[in-house]
């Protein structure tokens, strides 16, 4: 379920960053700090044709670094974090060039042609040096604003629950759905809706099972 529907909470009760929420399947009451080994993958191989700029846009500058620097360092920054597996592109050669690729915990592998091809190829990596049973964040490229309180706080509560879960922003603009000829059939209640964001975490095992079970389909 999602947290307390009160401004500022989070599934535990307390403050949550600013417009940030923990959304998770949990009904936990308490928190704990679990010593459960914890990877994340980081689907990088898309070429970014939505942005419709010159290069992919974990390559374009923020702030003196790449997007996608600045997104792997988020994650590095937390030492809960036993490796990050990078999915690159078969031609990337931009990556190799970038300082924070010499960091000895993070991997490359090749990615695939949509984002779950690249999320399942990192999953299969990490199979093959960790148990199904570890926790794997699925975090993405083009996200490099990730507060260390929000992946605590997400490693927090799914490691205490065992249930997967993600990170959400509860949505505050009015939403409306249309009828297929474009008018306003009705107004959704947002407080029962969220914007999914990254990282979304759950069992390496069970993840990789779920996206073959779903590439067969």
């Amino acid at each position: 379920r999602l947290g307390e529907s009160g401004p500022g909470n989070t599934l535990d009760g307390g403050p949550a960053a600013p417009g940030r929420r923990t959304a998770t399947g949990c009904g936990a009451s308490a928190l704990m700090v679990s010593p459960e080994r914890c990877w994340a993958v980081v689907p990088a191989a898309g070429v970014g044709s939505r942005m419709g700029a010159d290069l992919p846009k974990q390559y374009l500058q923020l702030a003196g670094a790449t997007v996608l620097e600045h997104s792997l360092s988020a994650l590095l920054a937390s030492r809960r974090l036993s490796g990050v597996v990078v999915a690159l592109a078969p031609d990337d050669r931009r990556a190799a060039r970038l300082p924070v690729f010499g960091d000895e915990r993070i991997q490359r592998v090749v990615g695939g042609e949509q984002r779950s091809d690249s999320v399942r190829a990192a999953l299969a990596a990490l199979l093959e040096q960790g148990d199904p049973g570890d926790w794997v964040l699925v975090h993405d490229a083009a996200r490099p604003c990730l507060p260390a309180e929000d992946l605590n706080r997400l490693i927090d509560r799914v490691t205490a629950s065992g249930v997967g879960g993600l990170l959400a922003a509860a949505i505050v603009d009015t939403v409306k759905q249309a009828t297929d000829a474009g008018l306003v059939a009705r107004t959704l209640d947002r407080n029962a809706l969220w914007r999914a964001q990254t990282p979304q975490m759950f069992r390496l095992g069970e993840l990789h099972a779920a996206l073959e079970s779903a590439r067969g389909q």
